[in-house]
C-alpha cells in the first residue's frame, strides 16, 4: 500500500511537471503569435505608407506636367505680350527633375528595405530611419515647390 502511494505521488509529480511544461509551451506559442502579428501589422503599415508616397508623387508628377504645359502655353499667349517669358517654363521643368530624383531616392529606400533580412540591426535600422525621415522632408519640399509654382502661375495670370 505504501509503495502504491509513492507511485501515485510520483505520478502526480510528473503530471504537475507535464502540466507546467504544457502551460509554458502555450504561453510561448501565444507570445510568438503576438510577435508575428505585430510584425505583419508593421509590414502592412510600411507598405501602406510607401503606397501613399507613391500616390502622392504620381499626383505631383501629373500636376507638374500640367504646370509645364501651362507655362509653355502662356509663354506664347497672347502673341503680342505673353504672360510668361519662355524662360519661366524652366521652373516646372526643374521641379520635374526634382520629382524624378525623389522617385530615385524612394527606390533606394525600397531597395534597402528589401534586404531587411541581411541588416546589421545596430546600423541599418538607424540608416533606414534616416532615409525615411529625409524622404519625408523631400516629399514635403516637392509638395511645397509644386504648390508654389501653381500659386506663381495663378498670380501671374490674375495680375496680367
Amino acid at each position: 500500500m505504501e509503495e502504491s502511494n509513492k507511485i501515485l505521488e510520483r505520478i502526480l509529480e510528473l503530471l504537475a511537471k507535464n502540466e507546467a511544461r504544457i502551460s509554458t509551451n502555450e504561453l510561448t506559442s501565444e507570445g510568438d503569435n503576438l510577435l508575428d502579428k505585430a510584425e505583419k501589422e508593421g509590414d502592412e503599415a510600411s507598405k501602406k505608407i510607401q503606397s501613399s508616397f507613391d500616390r502622392i508623387h504620381d499626383k505631383l508628377f501629373t500636376f507638374n506636367n500640367m504646370l509645364i504645359a501651362a507655362f509653355l502655353g502662356l509663354s506664347k499667349f497672347p502673341t503680342d505680350e505673353p504672360i510668361f517669358s519662355l524662360w519661366a517654363a524652366i521652373l516646372p521643368i526643374v521641379n520635374l527633375i526634382y520629382l524624378m530624383l525623389l522617385e530615385k531616392w524612394q527606390m533606394e529606400i525600397y531597395r534597402h528595405a528589401s534586404r531587411r533580412m541581411q541588416w546589421n540591426f545596430t546600423t541599418d535600422v538607424q540608416k533606414y530611419g534616416r532615409m525615411i525621415n529625409r524622404q519625408n522632408l523631400r516629399s514635403l519640399l516637392s509638395i511645397i515647390t509644386t504648390f508654389g509654382l501653381f500659386v506663381y502661375l495663378v498670380i501671374k495670370i490674375l495680375s496680367y
